[in-house]
């Protein structure tokens, strides 16, 4: 295959698109067929780029900007250990590398001025294989993951920001509470 397109290519169509000034909106419907078109590579998982946690988790970083205004990973999801429902307060563009993910879309009711409350309604619950690319825009960008199966769901991440350093929000559905997360990883 002459016209593999490469992570180091991808990287640097993303980052172009995203130095042009265009809105989230644009940025995340011009990243999308390039999330496509790499997710096509059967290679893309590679040791050098995995990082494994104590935990047992692990995932791949591919890319971080200096100006931590762009990230690129592919975190595994395992089974039985969903993430909390949370939102990234940014744009991404999540597409299923392997595996079965579950996705579960959660839309906010309450306008947020109650500090530590917060009403969700559910959206949305699908599960998608590889191949199966969608965007995450605030306000509409608060879900959960989870592998579905006896496998890892490992996933490509492309945000509009680093998530080990932005604040972000955790929802306790039955509490109907929100709280802070500063950074770091969502699976449990």
């Amino acid at each position: 295959m002459g016209d593999e397109y490469t992570m180091q290519e991808f990287i640097r169509d993303v980052q172009s698109i995203m130095d042009s000034g265009k809105a989230r909106e644009f940025v995340v419907a011009e990243v999308t067929p390039l999330v496509s078109r790499i997710m096509q590579r059967d290679d893309l998982l590679q040791d050098e780029y995995r990082h494994q946690g104590d935990d047992g988790r692990f995932s791949y970083m591919f890319y971080r900007s200096d100006d931590e205004s762009l990230t690129i990973s592919a975190p595994a999801f395992l089974p039985g250990r969903p993430t909390p429902v949370h939102d990234h307060v940014t744009w991404g563009v999540i597409g299923v590398y392997s595996g079965r993910q579950k996705t579960t879309r959660y839309q906010r009711l309450d306008d947020g001025k109650q500090e530590g409350h917060a009403d969700l309604q559910l959206i949305g619950e699908d599960v998608y294989g590889r191949g199966t690319v969608y965007p995450l825009l605030p306000p509409n960008d608060i879900h959960r993951i989870e592998a579905v199966g006896d496998e890892p769901g490992i996933s490509l991440h492309v945000l509009g920001m680093d998530p080990s350093t932005l604040k972000r929000h955790i929802f306790d559905l039955e509490r109907g509470s929100v709280q802070d997360w500063d950074g770091g990883s969502m699976t449990r």
